[in-house]
């Protein structure tokens, strides 16, 4: 799954709601798998929506512009406090960055 150095430093960020028992390695897995699900969601929904509104504003486009940078700041602020991910128990809380 993960080297060993990261695969501790994901355990650490692994919160157990069953006091203290370890995640089997399955649940690990879901974990991470979800994890970079979210990430990589993120950063597309980010890189598309910044890219259209460079298209807007080149096109000078002021409808499309208004409409694409309120989508934009929509989904900063649906990121902005980070996202809780949970699998049997356990839950992993993510970080991103809406700067």
């Amino acid at each position: 799954m993960l080297h060993p150095t990261h695969e501790q430093h994901f355990m650490k960020k692994v919160k157990s709601m069953k006091h203290g028992r370890r995640p089997t390695r399955q649940v690990l897995q879901s974990l991470y798998a979800k994890m970079m699900m979210e990430y990589a969601v993120f950063n597309f929904n980010k890189e598309r929506l910044q890219r259209m509104i460079d298209e807007a504003l080149d096109e000078r486009d002021e409808s499309r512009f208004l409409v694409l940078t309120e989508s934009y700041y929509d989904l900063m602020e649906n990121y902005k406090h980070g996202k809780v991910i949970s699998e049997q128990g356990y839950e992993l809380e993510l970080d991103f960055d809406t700067n």
